[in-house]
């Protein structure tokens, strides 16, 4: 993946806990949201990122999604060219 910066990331695992990815976000990472059905990715970093964090981290598991109408989310950790984390979460309901 580019972010809209030109950083290249690639995927580093394909499931993360929220206690994994809090000091992430903490730490500055993007946060990524890939909404499943509708093909749409939404970018934020900063304090953007931190305040949607704040709106996903909830609905976030580990597990296979147990589809209840509801959003859930998955993630997973992605690492750029300069070792740069990025939180990307692919959204299912």
């Amino acid at each position: 993946m580019i972010s809209p910066a030109g950083r290249r990331f690639t995927r580093r695992s394909s499931r993360i806990k929220r206690r994994d990815a809090d000091p992430l976000i903490a730490g500055g990472a993007p946060l990524v949201l890939y909404w499943f059905g509708g093909r749409q990715l939404d970018y934020f970093d900063g304090t953007e990122a931190v305040e949607q964090w704040k709106v996903v981290r909830q609905a976030l598991t580990s597990q296979t999604p147990q589809l209840r109408g509801d959003v859930v989310w998955t993630g997973g950790l992605w690492v750029g060219d300069d070792d740069e984390d990025l939180l990307l979460l692919t959204g299912q309901c």
